[in-house]
Parts: C-alpha cells; sequence; structure tokens
C-alpha cells in the first residue's frame, strides 16, 4: 500500500482518503488524515490512521512509523480527535514505540480504552439511556444490530484498546514545543470529538466535521443539533486553513468558509427535508421509509451495512433519526407506534416549518 503526505505551515499532513464500499471497512482500506505538528524540540500527532490484519497489507502503521522516525523532534503527544478506528488505529503501537502521552475527550476515553464497549450497555448507560430506548427508532429484529458492534468483527479487525493519558476538552491549552495550541469541542458527529486550533497561523484541525452522513451514530451517541451548532462555531472562527479527517482541506479563510458552508447547507437540508417529507406524506413514517426520500441522492459514504440478517444503510438512519430527535424536542415531529412499529408524523408545527422553509427556497432568502 502506497500513502502520500505533504508538508504543511506547521509540520505534514497524510490526507484521508476514505473508501466508498462496504467491504473496504473490513479490508482496511478506509483511512482517516494525519498530521504532525513540529514545535521546537517536540512533535504532536493528530489521529493515527486506520490498522488492518497483516494479509491486506494497507495499514496506515509502517507508513507512519518510516515518516516519524525521521523526525529530529520527540513525539510528545498523540492527540485522538475521537474513538472512531480508522483514527485510533495505530495509537498503542505508537504510544509504545515513541512514548508520548495520548489524549482524549472524557467522553471518548471508554471506547478507546475498550473498543469492546460497543458491544455493551453501559455504552449507551453512560449516557443516561438504555439500549432499548436508542434502539426503539429503529425496528431492529431481534438478533439485529444498528452495524458495527458485532463482538466478532471488533476482535478481528478493531480491538486496538491503548490508555489515555490525559483527557482534554474544548478550552485546554496545549503547549508543544513553544506553540500553544487551543483544544476546540466538535461534537455531533461523536459525542467527545475535539479539535486542534493553532491560532499563530489560523489552522483548524476539524476532525470529522465534515463527514456526510453525520452523525452517523443514534442519538444521544450521535447528535444533529450538536453537530450544527459545531459547524456554526468553526465558521465563527474564521479560520485560514482547515485540516480534516477525511476528503478535502482548504488552504485559504474563503475555502475554508466554503467548506464549513457546504456541510452547514446539507444539514439545513437534511433538517428540512424530515418535516416536508412527512407533511407531504401525511401517514406515520419509520427511520427506513425516511432515509429513502430524506437522502434521495446516495453519496459515497452513505452505503448498506450488515446488522446480523441482513443489510440497512445504518449511518444514513442513524443521521435521519438525530434529527428526528432534534425536531421532537423542537415539538414539530411526534413518535407513534402503528402497525407494531416506531414511526413519525409532522406536527402542526412540523408542517409550519416546512412550508415557511419550503418558500424561502423559493426566494432569496435562502442561501
Amino acid at each position: 500500500m502506497i500513502f502520500f503526505f505533504a508538508e504543511t505551515p506547521d509540520g505534514w499532513a497524510i490526507p484521508g482518503v476514505h473508501g466508498p464500499w462496504a467491504d473496504d471497512e473490513l479490508d482496511g482500506y478506509v483511512q482517516g488524515a494525519v498530521y504532525l505538528i513540529r514545535g521546537q524540540g517536540e512533535n504532536m500527532l493528530i489521529d493515527t490512521g486506520n490498522w488492518s490484519l497483516p494479509e491486506f497489507d494497507n495499514s496506515m502503521g509502517d507508513f507512519l512509523i518510516d515518516k516519524l522516525d525521521r523526525e529530529k523532534n520527540p513525539l510528545k503527544y498523540i492527540f485522538i480527535t475521537h474513538s472512531h478506528y480508522d483514527h485510533v488505529g495505530n495509537a498503542a503501537e505508537l504510544k509504545k514505540r515513541y512514548g508520548a502521552k495520548v489524549l482524549a475527550h472524557p467522553l471518548e476515553r471508554p471506547i478507546i480504552e475498550d473498543p469492546f464497549i460497543v458491544t455493551r450497555a453501559d455504552n449507551i448507560t453512560r449516557f443516561g439511556m438504555t439500549p432499548e430506548q436508542v434502539l426503539a427508532d429503529f425496528n431492529l429484529k431481534p438478533g439485529e444490530s444498528l452495524g458495527l458492534s458485532d463482538p466478532s468483527i471488533i476482535a478481528k479487525y478493531w480491538n486496538f484498546p491503548v490508555e489515555v493519558d490525559t483527557e482534554v476538552r474544548g478550552g485546554d491549552i496545549l503547549e508543544v514545543g513553544g506553540l500553544k495550541l487551543e483544544v476546540i469541542d466538535l461534537p455531533g458527529h461523536a459525542a467527545g470529538q475535539v479539535g486542534v486550533y493553532n491560532p499563530k497561523n489560523g489552522t483548524l484541525y476539524s476532525a470529522d466535521i465534515l463527514h456526510y452522513p453525520s452523525p452517523l451514530g443514534p442519538y444521544p451517541i450521535g447528535n444533529a443539533k450538536a453537530h450544527t451548532d459545531t459547524i456554526q462555531r468553526c465558521i465563527d472562527l474564521k479560520p485560514q486553513m482547515l485540516l480534516e479527517g477525511h476528503g478535502l482541506c482548504a488552504f485559504s479563510e474563503a475555502s475554508a468558509f466554503r467548506r464549513l458552508n457546504h456541510m452547514r447547507q446539507q444539514q439545513r437540508d437534511t433538517r428540512f427535508r424530515i418535516p416536508f417529507v412527512l407533511q407531504r406524506e401525511g401517514r406515520p413514517m419509520t427511520t427506513t421509509d425516511l432515509v429513502a426520500e430524506v437522502m434521495p441522492v446516495k453519496s459515497e459514504l452513505d452505503y448498506p451495512v450488515f446488522t446480523g440478517l441482513g443489510m440497512r444503510r445504518c449511518y444514513a438512519e442513524c443521521c435521519v433519526q438525530t434529527h428526528l430527535v432534534w425536531h421532537i424536542e423542537d415539538g414539530a415531529v411526534e413518535r407513534v407506534r402503528d402497525d407494531g412499529k416506531i414511526k413519525f408524523v409532522a406536527t402542526a408545527k412540523g408542517r409550519d416549518f416546512a412550508v415557511e422553509e419550503y418558500e424561502a427556497r423559493r426566494s432569496k432568502d435562502w442561501s
């Protein structure tokens, strides 16, 4: 496997390449971007990319070690933006090799230290809900899961625990070789996702805030309102450079705004289409029903995931469900039980919201 990297004003980057097919998840082709920040006499690594089985020969580990071995500065920190496997995969190996301290948010720490928690109830109960409450919206059949929680899959492909040395939160300042780097809270895609802002040159390491569909975990692990607030927080920051967890990066304030605004519009469109479709159909609909209408244009990261019995667009359904929860909190949507299933209907407030948003889109007021 051949990787590539590029110099940045702070150090270097290995851009994220994300596989668009379900098989790539298991074969290890899904990569998360990795960034190095050089200070005077010490460095910090942001995320660690994926790990994979030797027969696939496509882990980022060996490539990273080769690059880090060439650095004159010792590695002080390994900063984990969130617990998804394509960001944590090589952390244990790199920590052992370089003696760096692992930093992560307290909400992500349990999964980083014990990947099997995603297969247990305590991954949900720590947020004050039960698995039954969280999964009810998806009408799963006996023996079905929402994806990426099969213990055999975790054991074979994603069991790379690493101890977190220090918990970090938004507003914390990390001193790295004379640089004062600010930790930025970026929840939504993951509950405890964090990024890094270098005020010296206006660079924002934005993790997976521009991954779509997002959130890709059910509420409260994923949170559409929090994600939308995160995007606005980043827009308000006016970064001069946006270095992302996946996909494109932006190298000016104008291009950073375009990237962030594009995601803001995607989430606004997702939020609008839910009550619009419910109002138009005039009938209770499941999350599966809504996905086909709310996301009619299928993005490359919106693919079927094996649930234990069959295939479902789990990530897209989670995105829709987190928006549904937001609408329910606002009184625009209600849960109902219809034909033995949990479904959703638009309230009068939701119908008004859909009409007002639709009219705004027909005018010059929508941007």
